[in-house]
């Protein structure tokens, strides 16, 4: 999903790096020469995210470029959903940046089809990762090659108004909180602020990362380690139901509000004043507050029979395979991800650092958003977090638009949760048997 974890709209990239003219493209070698827009002095560094993200990024960038005379780097930014679209498009037309901001979920199926070049030979030569969690490098690795290097981990969180339930007298979410007493704290925001199109939560059903959620507290995942989908009809229709029950309460906003969140921080419900708690990853809280009045709180979801929330690389930077000047396009990687001054200028606002030094070397200059990062995370450890699930598939980003399509039904009450799980169902495991 920034990262509003891997939130969809109608068309996915999936949906159009799969289809047949794309396909074409990213196979049998058409990604293996640089495209004729790769320039050796010009580097293209593309990312998602908020206004605080580009203005850190863009400073990282011009202190690499001022020990590099004549090297030329053009910035590409846009909004989370127009992102994805945009790469597809680009990698099919042999155009894409030679930097890519790449999400965990959806570098399997960008390596496989050959969009990305495998950064081994790189390493530690020019990227040294090799004080980073185990783990969350590992995550950057596909068929046993390393292709992102990832900026921070983080994980799912709550983010909430602080200052508004202060006002209003009601409580924090809690640690020990069930989601019938969230449901009840959202319908009491609710009530209390007594304010035309305002609610207490943001409705979680729309986002992929808040069933995943779900389903690993029942004990399953979104997908298994074969690429099948990893939960049942059961699983998405108990979810549909909650959400469904809580909005009918007047607990998260209705379906013609969830349907204004165009998946960017500005977007947010949170951010627009419309919600008191919003569904979203633990490294945006710097964005958030950046645009925020009110002060922002950090807190985990309601609890399940088992943990649901687990340490994930918050995001990563690839080299395109059809970068023409790879080795500087991975020094710029080190420099923003290894280096003290590049890692200064980032911040956390991307998650906390998988390194070690990095993470010490940033740790007296965090302000109070980067501090609650690292004690969320911490505290998550000792709560013992889900393992980190299986990469998602190819056809996983299709199976995300169907999450929003299934709620969305719902919502607008067009089906009962019962008819829209089926159809989730049914149609995913369809997409995921030919992808």
């Amino acid at each position: 999903m920034g990262m509003k974890a891997s939130r969809r709209d109608v068309l996915r990239f999936g949906a159009l790096i799969a289809s047949p003219a794309i396909l074409k493209l990213t196979g049998a070698g058409a990604l293996s020469s640089p495209a004729a827009a790769a320039e050796p002095g010009r580097l293209r560094i593309a990312w998602w995210g908020g206004t605080d993200r580009a203005r850190r990024t863009q400073a990282a960038i011009d202190a690499f470029k001022q020990a590099r005379s004549g090297l030329e780097i053009a910035p590409e930014t846009v909004g989370w959903d127009a992102y994805w679209t945009k790469l597809a498009t680009q990698v099919a037309g042999g155009n894409a940046p030679d930097i890519i901001q790449m999400d965990y979920r959806y570098l399997p199926e960008y390596a496989r089809r050959g969009a990305l070049r495998a950064l081994d030979d790189l390493v530690p030569s020019v990227i040294d990762p090799s004080d980073y969690v185990p783990s969350v490098l590992e995550a950057g690795k596909i068929d046993g090659k390393l292709y992102g290097i990832p900026m921070g981990m983080n994980s799912d969180v709550l983010l909430y108004d602080k200052t508004m339930l202060e006002k209003l007298g009601l409580p924090a979410p809690n640690p020990d909180m069930s989601w019938a007493e969230f449901a009840t704290l959202g319908e009491n925001i609710t009530k209390k602020a007594n304010r035309r199109g305002y609610f207490g939560s943001a409705d979680p059903s729309v986002m992929e990362p808040e069933l995943e959620y779900w389903v690993l507290t029942r004990g399953r995942t979104l997908y298994d380690k074969d690429g099948r989908l990893g939960f049942t009809r059961d699983d998405a229709e108990s979810w549909l139901a909650l959400c469904a029950e809580m909005r009918g309460r007047g607990a998260i906003v209705p379906a013609d509000l969830a349907a204004t969140d165009k998946i960017t921080i500005d977007s947010d419900l949170l951010t627009t004043g419309r919600a008191a708690i919003t569904f979203t990853n633990s490294n945006q809280i710097v964005g958030y507050q950046a645009v925020s009045k009110s002060k922002v709180g950090m807190a985990f979801h309601p609890k399940g029979e088992k943990p649901g929330e687990y340490l994930k690389p918050s995001m990563m930077l690839c080299v395109s395979a059809t970068a023409a000047d790879p080795k500087t396009a991975a020094a710029l990687i080190d420099f923003m991800v290894l280096k003290p001054e590049g890692a200064k200028l980032l911040g956390v606002e991307r998650g906390v650092s998988p390194s070690e030094k990095i993470r010490a070397l940033l740790a007296p200059e965090l302000d109070e958003g980067g501090q609650m990062q690292v004690e969320h995370l911490s505290q998550l450890s000792k709560r013992g977090p889900a393992p980190l699930p299986p990469a998602p598939p190819k056809g996983a980003a299709e199976v995300t638009a169907l999450i929003r399509q299934a709620a969305e039904k719902v919502g607008f009450k067009q089906l009962t949760p019962q008819q829209a799980a089926e159809q989730l169902v049914s149609e995913a495991e369809r997409i995921l048997s030919k992808a």
